[in-house]
């Protein structure tokens, strides 16, 4: 047995407090090098006098506590435990096969080296629990499902204001992403009631500031509500009906670049190095014009012309986000810059009393604006939401300082694998995708991930209806599992009543308000699962154990007592329970009866149970 074989850091997602008393301790382990992990901790201060000496020796509190072997990946085991150190420090150690001591510097053969069982030096440490470097989200956020809005194709309420070409609703099949349809404010309030009955908790707005195009991230005021979508006080109202139904607000910082006609840009173009605002965006050569031509020339010239004209990003003269002329990056370090986006913040969340923010791009920018913008929003509001939008591991996000979560990217990968047929994405079966979801429940910390915003499409994916070649099938049962993942699902309108859609723009189309157009057992289906949520604890649990079975299509788990079980295939199958569901009176969750089983059931092809013991 070698060190190679373990991995273990302090003060990490292997090593964290859960609360002001207790850390949660995780070891990495090369798969199947050992079942057997305990610990010996103890306070590195905590020393008594030897019995038999006139020497003291250092006195553990635990001299071999057992971890309790979690999950595995296709490399690696996990072993976990919950400990409280007395008083709030911790030297710690993991002893294997009671043979060996791994720690922090030296992997020691006990056998060989009995003396060094206790040598404090080779010890990890937790040198105190501090309460202010605890992650802490908002404790709401792990009781909510999120209704997602792209404003301009959800609902249109006042005709009054549609912008100039706004189409009949869902009247065009083969839209772009500049057509318009008049989705406004006032839309999404007629249909509040609506978005409660179905049992959504909060809802996200992609942006709503005035903007140049259909989508709005390319803000031009960010202190204005888009008049396509109404006014400030439309908004304002908004709000209000909506926390009358206890439903919470989310709103869209777009803070990683601007429109090209925002002010301080368009005063940059004009005055250069001149103007106060020419450090909050990055330029690149400030003796050479920024752009290619006139802004008024730019105004007249119609889109091809434009695409041409931009056609090559390395002979642009600013930063932008992706290489999208209208879009030029923000220096949030810049003072004036960063004053300005913190006025903003504050302006919303004082005057409007918002929820949280969806912060746009938000790996982009920098750790230490997110610190600054993290303690402005919790200064003004302790309990605001705030989620950044990463798709990959976002670790050092969420060390309690920047984050309350990020977009859960991570798990809607493997989800598409596992539910989804889309040929761009290669097919897991069960065991592959257990072994990615493990991956991702030992990244980051049990009381993050309840805290995350989970997802299986977005106004930047296709939908998963498509994702699962239209099978409504495959796709309840990915929002099945979405829903039993510890964090708040999000559905992205009109997910429940099965819309489809490729990538941007097509999964942006107008919602299907006509009822004979709607999937009506697509909604009872979700507003079942959305019920048995709220009223199911275990579904919010981030414990998961996993019962494999030779049948690798058929996925099995339980938490805290209840049972889940998908087969996801065309075919019957025959499933084998686990011992403490043999023979035993349980409830069916979803059907809501009382059963009693054997030792093992049959489930029809794409057929699934939720069961309580």
């Amino acid at each position: 047995m070698q060190r190679q074989h373990f991995h273990h850091e302090a003060k990490s997602a292997m090593a964290y407090m859960v609360d002001q008393d207790t850390l949660h301790i995780r070891l990495r382990v090369t798969k199947n090098t050992t079942d057997h992990v305990k610990m010996i901790y103890g306070d590195p201060f905590l020393y008594k006098h030897h019995k038999d000496s006139d020497r003291h020796a250092w006195h553990p509190f635990e001299d071999g506590a057992t971890m309790e072997k979690t999950y595995q990946t296709e490399a690696f085991d996990y072993f976990f435990i919950a400990v409280k150190p007395t008083f709030k420090r911790m030297k710690y150690a993991f002893l294997i096969d009671e043979k060996y001591l791994f720690g922090s510097r030296e992997f020691i053969d006990l056998k060989q080296e009995p003396s060094l069982r206790y040598n404090l030096f080779n010890y990890f440490n937790f040198p105190f629990l501090n309460g202010e470097d605890r992650f802490k989200a908002p404790q709401w956020s792990e009781d909510q499902v999120w209704y997602s809005i792209f404003p301009s194709r959800f609902n249109n309420q006042n005709e009054a204001i549609n912008p100039k070409g706004t189409k009949a609703w869902d009247s065009v099949e083969d839209f772009s992403n500049n057509d318009r349809f008049g989705g406004d404010l006032e839309g999404i309030m007629a249909k509040l009631d609506y978005i409660k009955d179905m049992g959504f908790t909060g809802i996200y707005l992609t942006p709503i500031f005035f903007a140049s195009s259909e989508h709005k991230y390319d803000t031009i005021d960010y202190k204005m509500i888009d008049p396509s979508f109404g006014t400030n006080e439309d908004f304002k109202r908004l709000v209000d009906e909506a926390h009358k139904r206890d439903i919470k607000i989310m709103l869209d910082a777009v803070f990683n670049h601007t429109g090209l006609e925002h002010p301080f840009f368009l005063d940059v173009i004009k005055n250069k190095e001149k103007s106060p605002y020419f450090n909050g965006f990055f330029i690149k050569d400030k003796t050479k014009p920024i752009l290619p031509l006139s802004l008024e020339a730019l105004r007249q010239k119609d889109r091809k012309t434009l695409k041409k004209i931009f056609s090559d990003p390395k002979k642009l003269n600013y930063h932008t986000f992706a290489f999208t002329p209208f879009m030029p990056k923000i220096n949030t370090m810049d003072e004036t810059m960063q004053a300005y986006l913190m006025d903003v913040t504050s302006y919303w969340m004082e005057n409007y009393n918002i929820d949280g923010w969806r912060l746009d791009v938000s790996n982009e920018i920098p750790h230490a604006f997110w610190r600054k913008f993290r303690k402005h929003v919790k200064a003004i509001c302790e309990d605001a939401y705030i989620v950044g939008e990463n798709w990959d591991n976002s670790t050092p996000w969420l060390q309690g300082d920047q984050y309350d979560a990020v977009m859960n990217y991570e798990i809607l990968f493997p989800i598409w694998q596992y539910f989804g047929l889309h040929e761009d994405f290669p097919p897991y079966d069960a065991h592959e995708f257990i072994h990615r979801i493990n991956h991702v429940l030992t990244t980051y910390p049990n009381h993050v991930l309840k805290a995350m915003y989970n997802l299986v499409d977005s106004h930047d994916t296709a939908r998963i209806m498509t994702i699962c070649n239209h099978d409504q099938r495959r796709v309840q049962q990915a929002y099945l599992f979405l829903f039993a993942f510890p964090g708040s699902p999000s559905i992205f309108y009109g997910g429940e009543l099965g819309i489809s859609g490729e990538h941007d723009p097509k999964n942006r189309r107008c919602m299907p308000w006509d009822e004979k157009k709607q999937n009506h057992e697509m909604k009872a289906f979700m507003k079942k699962l959305i019920e048995l949520r709220k009223t199911t604890d275990a579904f919010k649990q981030p414990k998961f154990i996993w019962h494999k079975q030779n049948d690798r299509q058929v996925l099995m788990f339980e938490k805290d007592r209840v049972l889940f079980i998908l087969n996801t295939q065309d075919t019957t199958a025959s499933i084998a329970l686990p011992k403490p569901f043999i023979n035993q009176e349980i409830y069916d969750l979803w059907y809501q009866r009382a059963l009693t089983l054997g030792e093992t059931l049959t489930l029809d092809a794409f057929d699934f149970m939720i069961i309580k013991r």
